[in-house]
């Protein structure tokens, strides 16, 4: 049986998603109102990564330049949020929005 960490690890991995994101030319596909709520709704408010409950959920596509489908997408708490994208930037080169930086 995985312990915590292995599977914190996992969920990791997952979301870095090394091969998808050398391509910084790619078009991010928006996410419909109706899906994002449906999606909120289904995950209960849980952060995908940390599992807390956040009353600021954040829609993340795992595959940043695949289709907004329920598949394709994890909810984050703003902090896993944040974390994950300065991931992106910081170590693989993976573009981010500049609206994303300005909160820093």
């Amino acid at each position: 049986m995985p312990t915590q960490i292995e599977l914190v690890i996992n969920k990791i991995q997952t979301l870095l998603n090394l091969e998808t994101c050398k391509d910084t030319n790619y078009e991010r596909h928006k996410i419909p109102d109706e899906l994002r709520k449906e999606f909120i709704k289904n995950q209960k408010g849980k952060c995908y990564l940390c599992n807390c409950q956040t009353t600021q959920p954040l829609i993340h596509h795992i595959k940043p330049d695949g289709e907004s489908i329920s598949e394709n997408l994890v909810m984050l708490c703003p902090l896993c949020h944040r974390w994950v994208h300065w991931m992106l930037k910081k170590h693989l080169g993976y573009r981010a929005s500049i609206d994303f930086w300005k909160h820093d």
